[in-house]
């Protein structure tokens, strides 16, 4: 029965981890480049595991520094889509998380859907007087898993690679993108 109220609330004070088939989503629906929009976001303020498949491991002077793909932020920590009547600008193109959240969904090994529950990263005033259906929500979370699965293996590769600079820009021409 949830209804998303449009309060907003999810695109403010959020970092929203995108893939490259989000980026190129984007870029095609926007005409914008990657760098109007993206933005890598350090370990000082991305709150995932160590150990998640998402760090992408840059040089920084003779240390190591890991961050991770993430659209931008207006001023006062909205999304850079996020219009002023709380609005997706960009909601046919926006990234498969976006399309996911609020939900945290668990699936069963044969795809259904065994828990739901509404994630508590922000207040969502939401009502619960609406259609989304379990078919729904299992194909959403799939197609997020068949993107995101892909661009891990690019970092994972990103990350085991010896030569070349190990920049934000570099990442990004690795990737396939003009930057």
């Amino acid at each position: 029965g949830f209804r998303c109220t449009g309060c907003g609330n999810c695109c403010r004070g959020t970092i929203v981890m995108v893939t490259d088939a989000d980026v190129d989503r984007v870029m095609d629906g926007t005409g914008q480049r990657p760098t109007d929009f993206l933005r890598f976001v350090d370990e000082d303020e991305a709150k995932i595991e160590q150990r998640s498949g998402w760090w992408i491991r840059f040089a920084h002077g003779p240390h190591q520094a890991r961050a991770v793909m993430a659209l931008k932020h207006r001023p006062g920590g909205a999304c850079i889509f996020l219009d002023d009547d709380d609005r997706c600008t960009i909601y046919e193109d926006r990234p498969v998380t976006c399309r996911e959240h609020p939900f945290e969904v668990e699936l069963s090994e044969s795809r259904a859907v065994i828990d739901i529950a509404i994630s508590d990263i922000v207040e969502c005033p939401h009502d619960w007087d609406g259609k989304v259906t379990k078919r729904e929500l299992c194909n959403v979370v799939t197609w997020n898993e068949r993107q995101s699965d892909p661009f891990l293996e690019k970092i994972k590769a990103w990350n085991r690679r010896r030569s070349g600079p190990k920049t934000r820009p570099a990442f990004l021409r690795w990737l396939g993108y003009q930057v």
